[in-house]
């Protein structure tokens, strides 16, 4: 929890009745030795392992599977063993978890006083440093997790100098065993080695995105059939921006679980990423559990879209970003997705291909996803509902799944459209648009927000990339930043700029490119890349193929209908009708060298003839 009342008097939680209760019961899978100073998980290894071909499987729309999750229920009062010297009271217990190579442990209370620390350490391996746990790890205690265990065992140790009256709260609820793969190799968990394309989003290749990663979360979810799983999501704005705490991922996370359930165990990782671009300490984390479920829009049928709401605000001092979006249904040139990759640290991937419509659902007649291929990075399981950003930094989709992976990084994925997550579904009761604009303003575009009221906020701008048409004017909205704007054009003959309050007048003089700089009074600057068109630009490259571009006054877009090549002597070479493509490129190879004339149509009406030599 983020937030829980501690009653400063109580020594531990005493009986299970008590303190806490599983939604799933289970029978009990463990033994304590005679002074219960040892807890021993019994586990059953052939519910361990998971295929690889079962693995990809579920990444085509399912959460990713990562432990099997043994109950516990018991409170630290009644196992373990204390101990007082001349400085300290000590209380230590030993969990054995046979032939793990990975584990978490889950608890119902946490809370330890100030000054007190808790020590976690695998006993066989004596030269590591402990994880160290303190009061500021979850400051009002309630339900927590120690993350990233490796090994068979693992041990507690409380430690608190004697002058600490205040006793601690632990009552564990769980052990999550990670699942292996076929070769015996830990499937999720920090530093995965089958993440080896990945980028962690403190490299320097994010960062324009170190504003963005701060909304990105790590989801767990604790299922019926006793197992955990995994997906990412990301903390979202609403045009009210009063930071209330939405959480927008993905329908298919909580397949197979009820709403109740949802509510109850899913669990929250905020700032989980390497503090390095190459990782080599273990990462810090803050957590969460406790939700309510406000929107989900199926995979099957809809967008495979889902919006929680956790049931406490964040902290102040939470180092976070609620993401903004854009719910229009226009294609985007490029942008970056942030997410966590089979458990592991936050990683982007690249994408520089516009993006195209489809949907995951055959039997709909409506374009629910986007389609991406991606530049650099891949996804795996765990990414699911992961953000997909534009090239403004604005969310306009949630991963749903694909092929994409280290081993397969050219194959696509598909995310859920914000645009049809916004209002399209059938069910309006599944509709994201009375939640994200409370206040009914109609925005289709909304920048973040940052949590801290003291931050310096993030430049934001509806549109980055400009594809105009010579002679023709556009504005850019800023949708946020930090007043005091001003602009300056790298080529004033190109693209000259000014701006009124909030609105910024470029006027597309001749071909050719400019850079656009709007800078605010906190010197945060973003540029706009600006290239000046003809309607239809005709080229012929290197690599002897004629390359054919349609462009529309109103930077949306305009997309070739038909196109033709004819000699001087009025013979039709080449000829393609109802073509649906922005770019399209024939092989001039084939033809031999002379003069020839270019004919195009586009589907907003443009045409265009125009003599090439060849």
């Amino acid at each position: 929890m983020i937030s829980n009342p501690i009653k400063k008097a109580i020594v531990f939680c005493g009986i299970i009745s008590f303190c806490g209760i599983s939604l799933f019961a289970q029978e009990k899978k463990y033994t304590f030795n005679s002074d219960k100073s040892t807890l021993s998980l019994l586990i059953d290894q052939k519910k361990t392992r998971y295929t690889v071909a079962e693995m990809q499987a579920r990444k085509r729309g399912a959460p990713m599977p990562e432990s099997e999750f043994y109950t516990l229920g018991i409170s630290a009062d009644t196992i373990g063993g204390w101990s007082v010297n001349k400085k300290s009271m000590n209380w230590i217990l030993d969990i054995d978890v046979p032939k793990a190579k990975g584990f978490f442990i889950g608890f119902d209370e946490f809370y330890l006083p100030q000054g007190a620390q808790l020590f976690v350490y695998n006993k066989k391996k004596e030269n590591d440093e402990p994880i160290v746990y303190t009061h500021a790890d979850n400051p009002q205690g309630g339900a927590y997790s120690i993350e990233n265990l490796f090994g068979d065992n693992v041990t507690l140790e409380y430690v608190a100098p004697k002058n600490i009256s205040e006793s601690p709260h632990l009552v564990l609820s769980g052990l999550g065993y990670k699942y292996i793969d076929d070769n015996g190799d830990i499937l999720s968990g920090f530093n995965s080695s089958t993440n080896s394309c990945m980028i962690n989003t403190i490299c320097p290749e994010a960062e324009q995105w170190q504003t963005q990663k701060k909304g990105v979360i790590q989801l767990r979810m604790l299922k019926r059939n006793g197992r955990t799983y995994l997906c990412s999501g990301s903390l979202i704005n609403n045009t009210a921006n009063d930071k209330t705490p939405y959480v927008l991922t993905a329908d298919h996370c909580f397949e197979d679980m009820t709403r109740e359930e949802i509510n109850a165990n899913t669990e929250f990782f905020f700032e989980y990423e390497s503090e390095t671009c190459e990782m080599a300490a273990r990462p810090n984390y803050k957590y969460h559990k406790g939700s309510q479920v406000l929107v989900l829009n199926p995979i099957g049928g809809g967008s495979d879209g889902a919006l929680l709401k956790l049931d406490e605000t964040i902290p102040d001092d939470w180092d976070l970003y609620f993401n903004g979006w854009d719910r229009t249904d226009n294609a985007v040139r490029s942008g970056a997705i942030i997410h966590h990759p089979l458990g592991d640290v936050k990683k982007i991937t690249f994408y520089n291909k516009p993006l195209t419509s489809g949907k995951w659902d055959p039997t709909l007649f409506v374009n629910t996803h986007w389609i991406a291929t991606y530049s650099a990075g891949a996804t795996e399981g765990g990414s699911s509902g992961s953000p997909i950003f534009n090239e403004s930094g604005l969310v306009v989709g949630t991963l749903t799944g694909g092929d994409s992976g280290c081993n397969y990084p050219n194959d696509p994925d598909m995310y859920g459209k914000m645009w049809y997550h916004w209002d399209q579904y059938q069910d309006t009761r599944e509709h994201m648009s009375q939640y994200l604009d409370p206040i009914n303003t109609g925005a289709k575009k909304l920048a973040g927000i940052m949590n801290a009221d003291t931050a310096v906020q993030k430049l934001v701008l509806d549109n980055t990339i400009l594809d105009l048409v010579e002679k023709t004017a556009m504005q850019v909205n800023i949708l946020s930043g930090n007043g005091g704007y001003t602009v300056s054009s790298s080529d004033d003959r190109v693209a000259p700029a000014t701006i009124e309050g909030n609105t910024i007048y470029i006027n597309a003089q001749d071909l050719g490119a400019a850079v656009i700089t709007v800078t605010d009074k906190k010197k945060k600057s973003v540029n706009i890349n600006i290239k000046v068109h003809q309607n239809i630009d005709i080229s012929i490259g290197k690599d002897k193929m004629l390359a054919i571009s349609a462009y529309s006054n109103d930077n949306a877009g305009d997309m070739i209908k038909e196109v033709m090549i004819v000699d001087l002597d009025a013979n039709t070479l080449y000829h393609k009708k109802n073509l649906n493509e922005q770019i399209y490129n024939i092989d001039l190879s084939i033809y031999p060298r002379s003069i020839y004339i270019i004919k195009v149509k586009t589907h907003k009406g443009t045409s265009k003839a125009e003599k090439i030599t060849w």
